[in-house]
């Protein structure tokens, strides 16, 4: 049976092994080394090896993360890397820009979005703070649909949820991005109802723009 360097054992796309008859998932492919990983490929290798009909073990999209204090999690491409071939835009939201933390009192973090500014759609995110797993897991279910930028930004998540700072961060590269129409009477109302990134960004212009205090 071959292997790679490493000790590994190679398979194809189709997760067989150089023997014909025997199929290899998980860490010992050396490939994503990740628990759900190993799950998706032990199902594929399974099916491929015991059903009429095979499927390439395609891991494009693997959101993975930490289960620290506070979390992070990641999918899709880094900004870095997505600049390498793509045309980008970003979005960082704090978690203090964001109910819910503020609620729990767990404002640490934030949430990245990196978005192809051509085709708008979702090519990665990364976040640190409470629940960031099941954040970039549900940014991933997006991505996996195809969903672009301007209906990320449409969809009604939960409130207050830390989910929800999905949201602000599509809606935040949406607007530039002029994938979100907004009327002239809208954008009369957001300057009274303004969102919670745009209440935040107002309030760090104006501190920036103010005398300082006389002592």
């Amino acid at each position: 049976m071959a292997t790679l360097p490493g000790g590994f054992v190679q398979v194809d796309d189709y997760l067989r092994t150089s023997a014909q008859h025997i199929y290899a998932a998980g860490d010992i492919t050396g490939r994503s080394m990740l628990v759900q990983s190993a799950n998706h490929q032990a199902r594929i290798a399974v099916e491929n090896a015991l059903l009429p009909y095979t499927q390439a073990a395609q891991e494009q999209l693997v959101p993975h993360g930490g289960f620290t204090d506070p979390e992070y999690g990641g999918v899709g491409l880094t900004e870095a890397k997505a600049r390498l071939h793509h045309d980008v835009i970003t979005a960082t939201v704090p978690y203090a820009d964001l109910d819910r933390a503020v609620i729990d009192d767990r404002r640490v973090g934030f949430c990245k979005l990196v978005v192809d500014r051509r085709t708008q759609a979702v090519l990665g995110a990364h976040v640190v703070g409470e629940q960031a797993v099941e954040i970039v897991s549900t940014v991933s279910a997006g991505m996996a649909g195809g969903l672009r930028i301007g209906q990320l930004a449409n969809l009604e998540l939960a409130y207050p949820t830390f989910v929800a700072i999905i949201g602000l961060a599509a809606r935040q590269v949406a607007r530039q991005l002029g994938a979100v129409a907004i009327t002239p009477e809208w954008r009369e109302l957001t300057e009274l109802r303004a969102s919670e990134w745009e209440r935040a960004m107002r309030q760090q212009a104006e501190a920036a723009t103010s005398p300082p205090a006389q002592g």
